[in-house]
């Protein structure tokens, strides 16, 4: 009888390793599958050079094996149609944008024709835009950092948005500039951040 006992009790604590060890599978699975299906979409400005923040960025997120596309603006037609299609199909679950310039007013125009085909955006990061931005409602969370010493503006919200928009003035600094700004590690550091929690889906 004792034998039988200790028998249990040994197939008891294997059973329980068994399904630690599977849970922990499931969970690694499921955080691959979560960056897997997370796609960034990161856009320069008027010249490639002077959005070093941007490329920094990329590097960053390739290094934790996410999903990343990096353009100049002028190609943010064609991003938007890829976005459109890739979250449509099921490919990518979730989208975030950020851009720098003019960049930034092309992160909100490719969430616009996302809106147009009812699409999401669980973020957008916008840096020191230098046109009138106005976020659409199909925006989770935008995040402005801008200079309102220099050439960047706020951004706006549509009458009908209701979302997050934080407007974060980097003036103060007297150091940055509107190319510096972009390489800013506070700025990136927050940036990373707002990234890795943004989830929501596009559909």
């Amino acid at each position: 009888m004792l034998a039988y006992f200790g028998l249990i009790s040994r197939l008891s604590k294997w059973l329980s390793i068994i399904v630690l060890v599977f849970s922990a599978s499931l969970a690694t699975s499921a955080a691959t599958n979560l960056n897997v299906h997370r796609k960034i979409y990161l856009l320069r400005g008027l010249t490639n050079v002077l959005s070093p923040g941007i490329d920094q960025l990329a590097d960053d997120l390739r290094k934790r094996k996410m999903d990343v596309a990096i353009a100049n603006h002028v190609f943010s037609d064609s991003l938007a149609k890829e976005a459109i299609h890739d979250c449509k199909s099921g490919r990518v679950s979730s989208i975030v944008l950020i851009g720098h310039s003019l960049g930034a007013s092309a992160a909100v125009s490719i969430a616009e024709q996302l809106r147009q085909s009812d699409l999401r955006v669980a973020l957008i990061v916008t840096l020191d835009p230098v046109v009138k931005t106005i976020v659409p409602n199909n925006v989770r969370l935008l995040k402005n950092f801008y200079l309102s010493n220099g050439v960047g503006t706020k951004v706006e919200r549509s009458r009908d948005y209701r979302g997050l928009l934080q407007n974060v003035d980097m003036g103060r600094n007297a150091e940055l500039g509107h190319v510096s700004l972009t390489t800013t590690p506070l700025v990136q550091r927050q940036i990373m951040g707002d990234i890795l929690a943004a989830n929501s889906s596009c559909r």
